[in-house]
């Protein structure tokens, strides 16, 4: 099923690409370098320096990328698509620094627990039971989600919890499948005993990804972090290959205040020796920081992903993201899994940081709807190092945008973004000149298959733990499934 499933969507994005070159050739005059033209009375680039929005025009090349960006009408007599934008917000697709794909098929668990409990809930429940496709399809499942609600490059933070080395692929191969751009935060293989041999299989990864003619949506990879959880030593070595292969090294660090306090505070003597902490290292969450943390940090270059949903829902604490900001900590801003968000709507993300920080200081300046944007998008991407490509509208950069109808007259675009938008009033997704999403729906997957098939194998996965555990003489430690419906969607019944 899980291989009939990856065959199905790569024919029909083969058909879809197809008709969309018999397309071009019918309607435009058989141009093989046919150009799209975006018209907008409010467009938001986001780029430095350029608050103010542009009435005017973009023009996106065949190859996918922005090459023109000019106030006024589109000009009299060119070619090629045309996208009617006025009325509408054009703005750059959201740029999501942290991210766990594969947890899109288990939300809502452990409501009630921080983060070790959610933790046992999930990874620690459900883990031993994945079978093969089963990473593809749930990452699958999670980065088309990301994509309906305008996100249109991710960093996939993979975590290897699959039985197999080839299950933990499987989150790759789904991203080169989805259609949105990714970095891959890769997770050295710790079952494989040999240091030389953990890293050869990350460097055959990348260079089987740069051998790749075609244009393909990996923007790159960096190192998922893990020795903080294990030795000092594991640190070493994962410090010393992403510095060797020149790769950024994100870590999941200070998160639950309780776990900060009695251990993680005192591991940063360990992470900073021997050049552990350096401007190829970013933090995920870093909520529950020292001054000498937080200083020695931002001096080394270090940088961070603030993820507000996930830290509200786990009651992991709120970061003091304007003093990061006043020590010259560069953030970005991620949706985290969608199992401890539970959402991977961008708008909520914003809204719940920004809200929470002028909660703290009943203070409204502490943070505009401007900053908390451009902190979804590009800076995001500078944290990522991906900013030539992405997370503004710019010559030169991919033509990924978002095409939002705000449901009422807009007074502020940013505060009509920030404060009154969903992903629902996205009107069109596009990315590197390819309209993924229109009116909710992608163009180039069938999301109900999609999601029909992670539900049956989620089921699988719930019913195997229960029998185990029943077996064992345990309990089932995840969450209760109402008889005969899984997930409460019809499905099951």
């Amino acid at each position: 099923m899980g291989y009939a499933l990856k065959k199905e969507m790569r024919m029909t994005r083969l058909w879809l690409r197809a008709t969309q070159v018999l397309l071009i050739l019918l309607f435009f005059d058989f141009q093989a370098d046919a150009v799209t033209w975006v018209r907008s009375d409010c467009i938001l680039t986001l780029a430095d320096g350029e608050e103010t929005p542009i009435n005017g025009y973009l023009k996106i090349s065949s190859e996918g990328t922005i090459v023109a960006i000019e106030s006024g009408d589109i000009p009299d007599g060119v070619t090629g698509r045309f996208v009617d934008a006025m009325g509408k917000i054009v703005m750059p697709g959201f740029v999501s620094g942290h991210n766990h794909l594969w947890q899109s098929a288990f939300r809502g668990l452990a409501s009630d627990q921080e983060l070790y409990g959610w933790l046992e809930s999930l990874h620690w429940t459900y883990g031993d039971f994945f079978e093969e496709d089963d990473m593809y399809t749930f990452t699958l499942y999670g980065a088309l989600d990301q994509l309906g609600h305008g996100i249109t490059t991710t960093l996939n933070h993979t975590q290897n919890i699959a039985p197999t080395y080839a299950h933990y692929l499987e989150q790759f191969d789904a991203e080169m499948d989805a259609g949105q751009n990714f970095v891959f935060s890769y997770v050295l293989d710790r079952n494989e005993k040999d240091p030389a041999r953990r890293k050869a299989k990350l460097v055959e990864l990348m260079e089987a990804t740069e051998a790749i003619e075609d244009q393909h949506p990996c923007l790159g990879f960096g190192l998922h972090g893990v020795g903080v959880y294990f030795s000092a030593e594991v640190h070493r070595e994962e410090v010393a290959i992403a510095k060797e292969l020149d790769l950024d090294m994100q870590i999941h660090y200070l998160e639950e205040k309780d776990q900060s306090l009695k251990k993680g505070q005192s591991q940063f003597a360990d992470l900073h020796a021997d050049g552990g902490v350096w401007d190829g290292l970013v933090y995920a969450h870093f909520i529950h920081v020292t001054d000498e943390i937080l200083k020695t940090s931002a001096e080394a270059g270090a940088k961070m992903i603030w993820n507000p949903l996930s830290n509200g829902r786990l009651a992991s604490g709120l970061a003091d993201i304007p003093r990061y900001l006043d020590e010259g900590l560069l953030i970005g801003m991620g949706v985290d899994g969608t199992a401890s968000a539970d959402v991977c709507d961008p708008f909520q993300n914003m809204r719940m940081g920004m809200y929470a920080l002028r909660m703290r200081d009943s203070e409204a300046s502490v943070m505009s709807c401007y900053e908390v944007l451009r902190l979804h998008t590009l800076k995001t991407a500078e944290v990522l190092e991906v900013e030539d490509r992405v997370g503004s509208l710019e010559v030169g950069k991919y033509g990924d945008f978002l095409v939002v109808e705000p449901e009422s007259p807009v007074f502020d675009p940013y505060a009509s973004l920030v404060m009154a938008t969903s992903a629902g009033d996205i009107s069109g997704v596009w990315v590197r000149g390819i309209e993924r999403v229109r009116r909710g729906k992608l163009t180039e997957h069938s999301m109900s298959k999609v999601k029909k098939e992670m539900v049956t194998r989620v089921a699988r996965i719930v019913a195997a733990q229960k029998v185990s555990a029943q077996m064992s003489g345990g309990t089932l430690s995840g969450t209760s499934v109402f008889p005969g419906c899984f997930g409460c969607c019809g499905l099951g019944h």
